[in-house]
C-alpha cells in the first residue's frame, strides 16, 4: 500500500470500528436488559468476580470508577442479592465484597447469552480467519494501550470482562 492509500485505509478502518462499537454497545444493552444489570453494575460485578473477596476501594481503583459510584452500585448489588459483604478481618470497619450465588448465576446467564450471539456472528468465518482477526485486533489493542498509556486490566474492566 502506498502512503497515498493510507488515509483512505484509515478512514475505512475507523468506519468499521465505529460499526463494531455500536453493535457491541447494542449487544451489551440487550444482554443487560434481560439480566436487569446496568453497565456500571456489570463492571463492578465482573471486577468482584475477577478479584475475589475485595474491598470496594480496590474495585474503584481497578475499574477507574469513583468511590461514591462504586459505593452506591455495590449497595444495589447487595440489595439485589448479587454481592455479599463480610467484615474485613484486617480492619473491622471495612467490608469485603464477594459474588453471591445469585451474582454467579446472573453472570453465567449473561455469558451464555453473549456466547450465543458471538457464536452466531462468527459462524460465517473459518478458524484461520478468526485467528487472523484475533491476531490483528491484539496488535491493534496492544498499540492502543501503548499510545494511550492504559494497561490490559483497565481496558478489561472498562469493557466488563
Amino acid at each position: 500500500m502506498s502512503q497515498d492509500d493510507r488515509p483512505e485505509a484509515e478512514r475505512l478502518l475507523r468506519r468499521q470500528l465505529d460499526r463494531l462499537w455500536v453493535r457491541q454497545t447494542l449487544r451489551t444493552v440487550l444482554i443487560e436488559q434481560s439480566g436487569g444489570l446496568d453497565p456500571t453494575a456489570r463492571v463492578i460485578l465482573r471486577a468482584v468476580e475477577r478479584l475475589g473477596e475485595v474491598r470496594s476501594t480496590v474495585v474503584a481503583e481497578r475499574t477507574g470508577l469513583s468511590r461514591p459510584v462504586v459505593s452506591r452500585r455495590v449497595a444495589g448489588l447487595v440489595e439485589a442479592g448479587y454481592v455479599r459483604t463480610t467484615p474485613d478481618p484486617a480492619d473491622g470497619r471495612a467490608a469485603l465484597l464477594a459474588l453471591a450465588p445469585a451474582g454467579r448465576a446472573l453472570l453465567d446467564e449473561l455469558d451464555a447469552q453473549g456466547d450465543a450471539v458471538f457464536d452466531d456472528v462468527t459462524s460465517v468465518f473459518d478458524g484461520d480467519e478468526l485467528r487472523d482477526l484475533a491476531r490483528l485486533l491484539a496488535r491493534f489493542n496492544d498499540r492502543a494501550a501503548e499510545v494511550l498509556g492504559t494497561g490490559d486490566e483497565a481496558a478489561g474492566a472498562a469493557q466488563g470482562q
